[in-house]
């Protein structure tokens, strides 16, 4: 019985395309500024809080060379202002850890663009609520009256009974 082999079977092991792009002239310097930015950018997820890593990406390095030294500044995305807000409140904390782990980074800057998210808890949309028809709950109304009546005579005390008052 004779038995079929494939020629791609006989042929020496195939090379994984990696070491082709690693090779490839112009491709190779794009492969490692990916390797890079793709390391960058686990490193400073990992030094941010979980709750913040979600809605932030790491953009690029710009570099200047303008002055005596090579300026690096990183460039961050943040999926809305809230994300954007709180990542610069730990931009100098998080400058300086990455500055101790080795890295070039001089200056790191946020910017917003909304198709920068992760798939987070933020990709929601907008809260339903059902309609009341104006009109408040017993407990509500309780609750109100009750706050009504311990307060001193006052602005907010005059304000809580006519709103009482509009909904008996």
């Amino acid at each position: 019985m004779r038995l079929f082999t494939h020629h791609a079977l006989k042929t020496p092991a195939a090379k994984p395309l990696n070491d082709w792009l690693a090779k490839a002239g112009p491709v190779s310097a794009l492969m490692q500024t990916a390797r890079e930015l793709a390391s960058l950018e686990a490193e400073v997820l990992s030094l941010l809080p979980p709750a913040m890593r979600n809605g932030i990406a790491v953009a690029g390095i710009k570099r200047d060379g303008r002055g005596p030294q090579q300026e690096q500044v990183l460039l961050l995305l943040a999926a809305h202002g809230a994300a954007a807000a709180r990542v610069r409140q730990v931009v100098p904390t998080l400058l300086s850890r990455l500055q101790e782990r080795g890295s070039q980074v001089s200056a790191i800057r946020v910017r917003v663009q909304p198709e920068a998210t992760r798939h987070s808890d933020w990709d929601t949309g907008p809260v339903v609520r059902p309609r009341t028809n104006g009109q408040m709950t017993a407990v509500g109304l309780a609750s109100l009256d009750e706050l009504a009546r311990s307060l001193p005579p006052s602005p907010l005390q005059d304000a809580l009974k006519t709103l009482l008052s509009h909904h008996r």
